[in-house]
């Protein structure tokens, strides 16, 4: 076929994934001397592109830039109760390496560097930088080779021709106007849908408009992405009911305000109550499900960590407080409960029995070191510190979004497929808006397959219109 388009190649959202994706069609293009059309349609200004990606410190499960971390794939897979696509993991897996490499070679940088999980054995690998590094670089590079970027503008209408191929893309922009792009290709790359209170009450359930995204640029993921895909038949994968989670200081305006502190005190509910075994693993194994134990079970959707003045002989203890508020105070159990909004008898009461139930054996803050609390409901199993020395100190804690699960399938090529597998022609997705996680989140896994799969995109559309538009056979 041979028509007139706008662009070759259009790509939503202008995060880790949407810049991979950009970069790599216009390298893949020059490589092969085609004069091929790319743009980048972004929701926000420039200021503040980028969605998640933006935000994230984009920590990355491997064990150094070239070989994912140990057991890589299993993980993934028993996290999801092998739910999750294997041959996507075992691709990621692959590619992981090669990728970074790619991305180190446009000149972002990496590092080691500690995480707020205190008890992890080892940091993870990430960019200097951050997420905001990488796109920083990655859209930097794919402008220099002619990729237009629209900001401001959101994508809210796809078509498909009498074919079945992608033809033409809706966009509006700033001030209301909405223009017609006539297309080849489409990369969905606009991440979840966390910022939409619709869908999260659809597919979340009830009050999970009260769950606030980890990062300000989840706000912008408000699904439309997600929606295209279905209108045309796209297949559904990921656990749509669920999310990663994360506990978070309410009262922070920081990006992932994380108070990873609590396995070392205990924490309560409103009502002054214990409700979980603070010690049950190490924090990396725990957080999430704590953090929608909060949202789920507890009377206000919110809970406090309670400790005291030991909390700070911890070594690095500031690495796993993200929030940048000061803790709640108190020279009392009762004073301290009093600023909390809490019964003081209930709080004083839980404090008194969880100390008496304190079982003898040395505090080793590194290792899940068996000093337990029992006799008590629930018990906790390590960390188990008496909490009497004054003042006393306390952080709130409630349950945020860092994405969305659900989302759209595609495969290996990052080609999005139809309920029969087969893939639509021309349409591509990668990053957050594509289903991949199930059940436990298998942390450092969501920018790098980002990258992967954006980078794969954007290297198999151009292939696309090369052997599918006369114009560049």
């Amino acid at each position: 076929m041979t028509r007139e388009v706008d662009y070759d190649i259009a790509i939503i959202g202008c995060g880790a994934a949407g810049t991979a994706a950009a970069l790599s069609a216009a390298e893949k293009a020059k490589e092969q001397n085609k004069d091929i059309r790319i743009a980048i349609i972004e929701r926000a200004d420039f200021d503040n592109r980028g969605g998640n990606s933006r935000w994230t410190a984009a920590y990355m499960r491997m064990e150094n830039i070239d070989q994912p971390a140990a057991n890589f794939k299993e993980d993934m897979l028993a996290f999801s109760d092998n739910f999750s696509d294997r041959a996507y993991i075992e691709t990621l897996y692959d590619e992981a390496g090669p990728t970074l490499r790619w991305v180190e070679s446009k000149g972002v940088e990496f590092g080691y560097l500690p995480t707020m999980f205190l008890t992890a054995s080892k940091p993870r690998l990430l960019p200097v930088g951050g997420g905001r590094a990488l796109i920083d670089t990655l859209s930097l590079r794919a402008r220099a080779l002619n990729v237009e970027i629209i900001y401001e503008a959101t994508a809210w209408d796809l078509k498909l021709g009498e074919e079945g191929a992608v033809e033409s893309l809706k966009i509006r922009i700033k001030g209301g106007d909405s223009i017609n792009l006539q297309v080849n290709s489409v990369v969905l790359a606009a991440g979840g849908f966390q910022g939409s209170q619709e869908m999260m009450a659809q597919y979340i359930g009830r009050d999970a408009h009260k769950i606030p995204p980890v990062a300000e640029g989840g706000y912008y993921n408000k699904g439309e992405g997600i929606r295209m895909a279905q209108q045309l038949g796209a297949k559904a994968t990921g656990q749509w009911d669920s999310f990663h989670a994360e506990p978070v200081d309410p009262r922070s305006k920081r990006e992932e305000a994380g108070v990873m502190t609590y396995p070392y005190a205990i924490l309560v509910n409103q009502h002054g109550e214990r409700f979980t075994d603070e010690g049950e693993a190490t924090i990396d194994e725990q957080y999430e499900a704590v953090a929608r134990k909060i949202f789920y079970d507890q009377p206000g959707h919110i809970a406090y960590m309670v400790t005291d003045q030991k909390m700070y002989d911890i070594p690095n203890y500031e690495e796993a407080l993200q929030t940048e508020q000061p803790p709640i105070v108190s020279d009392t159990i009762e004073g301290l409960a009093e600023q909390l909004n809490i019964n003081p008898e209930n709080l004083k009461k839980t404090v008194d029995d969880f100390n008496a139930a304190v079982q003898p054996g040395q505090f080793l803050w590194n290792v899940k070191d068996g000093k337990q609390a029992v006799g008590i409901e629930p018990p906790k199993s390590n960390w188990a510190i008496p909490i009497d020395q004054g003042p006393f100190i306390a952080y709130p804690i409630v349950c945020c979004n860092v994405f969305t699960n659900g989302g759209i399938a595609t495969d290996i090529h990052g080609r999005v497929v139809s309920n029969d597998n087969e893939p639509i022609p021309g349409l591509y997705a990668a990053g957050e808006m594509t289903g991949l996680y199930y059940g436990k989140y298998p942390g450092g896994t969501s920018v790098l397959r980002s990258l992967v799969f954006g980078k794969r995109a954007g290297e198999h559309a151009v292939e696309y219109i090369a052997s599918t538009v006369k114009t560049y056979s």
